[in-house]
């Protein structure tokens, strides 16, 4: 699955006349991910979406059961696409070089919260899955948080790494990573361009990784 980016604000979107089979489905949540970045999760309706590609929103029901099923589809491919990411930025990284790789791990969580802040806040806004309705959202939830806790795992092995819970490493290096992206979104850390952000994320990032070193 490739990542989306969100550039289009949904007052660019054009109703489309007629669509093929997956099409409507597939403009439907681009629909949505635009309204969303604009107005927040809780602000849009399944009708606003339909409106905004052009069909009648009782069409939007063939594909989503209701608005909690689109976010929870929204949800899912951004854990799949922040996974990919991570993946991406520790690629060709030495597997013994564990705090350039959990650095790298930071900047690619946070580079995908900037680039696709819509995505963001539905996957770490409350929960879609309480009643276990969608499986395949909390598959791809854990497959990206099991690249965190390989990582952290990996460095105790090694002895890099403190000998303290995994989970609780992990869950700090999280913490920080989220803290710096979330005000980085609300403005209050001032990240300019994308490579002024990765920077001072690193600066941020630091301390905390030299508090997990053994």
């Amino acid at each position: 699955m490739t990542e989306k980016t969100e550039k289009t604000p949904a007052r660019r979107a054009k109703p489309r006349g007629t669509y093929h089979h997956g099409d409507l489905r597939r403009a439907v949540l681009d629909a949505a991910t635009a309204l969303i970045r604009e107005r927040g999760s809780e602000a849009f309706t399944l009708r606003e979406a339909a409106r905004l590609v052009g069909v009648d929103h009782a069409a939007v029901y063939r594909h989503f059961e209701d608005k909690r099923a689109l976010l929870a589809v929204v949800a899912e491919e951004g854990f799949v696409a922040i996974a990919g990411r991570i993946r991406d930025e520790m690629a060709g990284l030495p597997e013994t070089s564990v705090l350039e790789r959990l650095k790298a791990l930071a900047s690619a969580y946070v580079g995908f919260a900037l680039d696709n802040p819509a995505h963001f806040r539905v996957m770490l806004g409350p929960r879609l899955n309480e009643d276990g309705r969608f499986p395949s959202l909390e598959s791809a939830i854990e497959g990206a948080v099991t690249l965190l806790l390989d990582e952290v795992r990996r460095g105790r092995r090694l002895g890099l790494l403190r000998d303290a819970r995994t989970r609780d490493m992990a869950m700090t290096v999280w913490t920080a990573a989220h803290g710096y992206a979330s005000l980085a979104l609300l403005g209050r850390i001032k990240h300019g361009d994308s490579v002024r952000a990765a920077a001072y994320l690193e600066v941020v990032v630091a301390p905390v990784l030299a508090g997990l070193q053994r």
